[in-house]
């Protein structure tokens, strides 16, 4: 699925454990073309017709960004990179060195996922050439034709996460770090969102001094690679610090207990999904957020131990 938000913007459906769940977006300007995340590699084939679609070729490619190295979002890179030779990779200092050699990444999925599994979501991960690999500093500007990308270091979510801000289409391209809000969760023209404190370096005060500085851009869009186009972008980002903090207070009151965190972020997200007309019934939308629950719920419990060690 192919989307035209405009300005020289895209959005390609990634195909990622179904439709509608993970996007990889494309700025377009004449001749010139970056990407903006690449999901797994079996994203590759749906991101060419895409490009077929709308005449780019592979030597196109200038640059591919990455909102951090999270597999839903980077496990195609080199991929990617192999395909498009003249793509340069931009990613967080930090994750910089998993894109190189991914050993410690891959390794670090199988423990949560288990090996079969990763495999099925992810492929073969191959690595990125260094001499490739692009390390923007908070507020570097790069150019894609006559748009002026801006990198912002946006932790929370993880150390190593970026989005990126398109002063020209004045649009930020928001990773995970302004929430999760999949095609169904919309009122209209309006989007409902989610956060996700998924592990292991979910920090509630960090992430939502992260999502202010999207607010501060003034963006009139964000695009979440979970997935597509908020229009309603204020509403939106005060909701996430509300969540956060809400987020923060389960995973307190419930002094770090995995099963009572998970079963109080189901009937959070419950509640929300009344307050924002959730169409359906509420098996259904537990059902679409299952997998942010469960990572949620770990995120939580994961920060509460931490938070409790440091104080002793």
């Amino acid at each position: 699925m192919l989307y035209d938000y405009k300005n020289g913007i895209y959005g390609i459906d990634a195909g990622y454990e179904g439709p509608g769940k993970a996007e990889i977006f494309m700025i377009r300007d004449g001749e010139h073309v970056a990407l903006i995340e690449t999901a797994h590699n079996a994203a590759f084939a749906p991101v060419l017709d895409a490009m077929l679609t709308l005449g780019v070729n592979r030597g196109q490619i200038e640059y591919i960004f990455l909102s951090h190295v999270h597999l839903d979002h980077a496990g195609g890179a080199g991929l990617f990179m192999k395909e498009f030779p003249n793509a340069k990779l931009v990613v967080h200092e930090r994750g910089a060195r998993h894109m190189i050699s991914p050993e410690k990444l891959i390794a670090g999925v199988k423990q949560v996922y288990g090996e079969e599994e990763t495999i099925r979501m992810y492929g073969e991960i191959l690595p990125v050439n260094e001499n490739r690999v692009i390390v923007p500093k908070d507020g570097t500007e790069i150019k894609i034709g006559s748009h002026t990308v801006v990198c912002m270091d946006t932790p929370g979510h993880a150390k190593h996460h970026l989005a990126y801000y398109d002063k020209t289409a004045n649009v930020v391209f928001a990773g995970d770090i302004f929430g999760i809000s999949y095609l169904a969760m919309a009122d209209g023209e309006k989007r409902w969102a989610i956060p996700t404190t998924s592990p292991v370096q979910f920090d509630p005060e960090v992430m939502n001094e992260s999502v202010r500085r999207v607010l501060a851009t003034g963006a009139e869009k964000v695009y979440l690679t979970h997935f597509g186009e908020v229009p309603n972008v204020k509403e939106v980002g005060e909701e996430l610090i509300r969540l956060v903090d809400a987020h923060k207070h389960l995973a307190i009151e419930m002094e770090g207990d995995f099963d009572k965190i998970e079963a109080a972020v189901r009937a959070l997200f419950i509640e929300e999904g009344k307050k924002n007309n959730w169409p359906g019934s509420e098996e259904t939308l537990l059902e679409l957020l299952a997998v942010d629950i469960n990572l949620n719920a770990q995120g939580l419990s994961v920060w509460y131990e931490n938070e409790t060690r440091a104080q002793h």
